[in-house]
């Protein structure tokens, strides 16, 4: 799962090799990665590579093919909170079944995307609801004056640039920034952050 409107890390539960998920995770493969690309215009599942010229011209294939992550199917969901969501199922073995058994379980396949999706943001909310006992706000998501201020002008509809510029720092320091809260206030994007703060009144 990845926001589509911001660069944060990517959320990732998978059985490729540890390896692969670590490099892909420290390096933000999600945004060079044209598995994903191609799911953020999709809702249909589709096939990768769709050419098999692409393995050998695309870099980002010559990086996973050495995990044998160079085809697979890809199912997806577009949440209302701008989140794309995707079940990827690789071939590595080579089986000469994979995609027809995939294709006679299609519905299946997603469906499990979408119940799964749907318990991980449940799971989510529930985390959020039970660091708040008494209805209070988590003690350890009280944000500094400096996160305040970040949050305050993004929920003002400023891009990270502007925001950067009206508090005279750089841009990278207003997404350090805007990860820090998203941790904090244990949500999983920056609108999420901001509706969170408005219920807290942490802007009064």
């Amino acid at each position: 799962m990845m926001n589509k409107s911001h660069s944060f890390p990517a959320s990732i539960i998978s059985d490729y090799p540890a390896g692969w998920i670590n490099q892909y995770k420290n390096h933000g493969y999600q945004k060079i990665d044209p598995v994903m690309i191609i799911a953020c215009r999709k809702f249909s599942p589709f096939i990768w590579p769709d050419n098999l010229a692409i393995i050998h011209q695309h870099s980002f294939f010559n990086l996973s093919k050495f995990y044998r992550l160079n085809s697979g199917y890809t199912f997806t969901l577009h949440d209302g909170d701008d989140n794309l969501a995707t079940l990827s199922l690789t071939n590595r073995t080579g089986s000469s079944d994979f995609y027809r058994i995939i294709e006679q379980n299609k519905e299946k396949f997603q469906m499990l995307l979408i119940t799964t999706h749907e318990k991980v943001i449940n799971f989510m909310r529930a985390e959020t609801r039970a660091m708040q006992p008494y209805g209070g706000p988590p003690t350890h998501a009280l944000l500094s004056p400096r996160e305040k201020e970040v949050l305050f002008w993004a929920s003002a509809g400023k891009t990270y640039g502007e925001v950067a510029t009206i508090l005279t720092i750089r841009e990278g320091t207003v997404k350090f920034h805007i990860r820090n809260i998203i941790d904090k206030l244990g949500v999983v994007n920056a609108k999420h952050a901001i509706s969170r703060a408005m219920e807290l009144k942490l802007f009064s």
